[in-house]
């Protein structure tokens, strides 16, 4: 069963597939649903998967002006509820999975178990938020100038299927930008099973998921050789066994 919606209220662009326990998986900045097409063929004939397009991307709008973490994140809380689903293992890949992280800190009893790809948790220092922040900016305004192909990503970020350069640059202002330390201060307090997945070839995010796998008490680490950023489409049988290993120790 497969089924692709507008959320009636936000418009955002919504699919859900298969059945059983949900799983809602969020993609990163550049990317958009399509990243999990590979978990969608593996899990739907024992998992309902829920995926989103975040604003910006894809099909969905481009973000509203007081669009933040913490609003997508009640728009996650939304599309659970309209999916009839009270508790979910989140997924994501990037900021999707910081964003899954921020949803355990405002929604903990509806997790059932984190899945990290490729996520940095935060920065913890203002002057390297600075630095980051003005990256961002620059491919935001690349964006706006020299339109989707100034888009900076790995296999995930194809331009094509974004309908509008500017809407991701104004996206990218929103998810991109590091006001905070992420979760970085809660992390020692996560109370369900994490599963953490990194390419072996994407230093910077190999290094954050060995520190979260200590920082985190019941943390599982996967480093898939060969891969890159999104792992789960490098090298996807790895990822999705790495998946349905973790999946059978979740409490109900």
């Amino acid at each position: 069963m497969a089924a692709q919606v507008t959320d009636e209220k936000s418009e955002l662009h919504v699919e859900t597939h298969g059945q059983g326990s949900p799983i809602l998986l969020t993609h990163g900045f550049g990317a958009t649903s399509r990243m999990w097409d590979e978990q969608v063929e593996e899990f739907t004939d024992r998992r309902r998967l829920i995926l989103w397009d975040l604003p910006g991307h894809g099909e969905s709008p481009p973000p509203a002006a007081a669009a933040s973490h913490a609003t997508l994140i009640q728009d996650m809380a939304a599309i659970l509820d309209r999916n009839n689903a009270p508790r979910a293992v989140l997924g994501g890949l990037g900021v999707g999975g910081l964003l899954s992280l921020r949803f355990w800190r405002a929604f903990p009893h509806r997790v059932r178990g984190l899945i990290l790809i490729g996520t940095l948790p935060g920065l913890r220092g203002a002057a390297t938020r600075e630095f980051v922040n003005a990256q961002v900016e620059a491919q935001a305004v690349a964006l706006e100038t020299l339109g989707g192909d100034a888009l900076d990503g790995g296999i995930e970020a194809d331009p094509r299927m974004h309908r509008d350069a500017h809407a991701l640059a104004a996206a990218a202002r929103v998810l991109a930008r590091q006001s905070d330390m992420g979760a970085l201060p809660f992390l020692a307090e996560i109370d369900v099973p994490v599963l953490i997945i990194a390419g072996g070839d994407d230093t910077p995010t190999l290094s954050a998921a060995r520190f979260m796998g200590r920082a985190i008490p019941n943390a599982t680490v996967v480093v898939v050789p060969r891969a890159n950023h999104a792992a789960n489409m490098h090298k996807p049988d790895a990822v999705n066994t790495a998946i349905s290993e973790f999946l059978p120790r979740l409490p109900d």
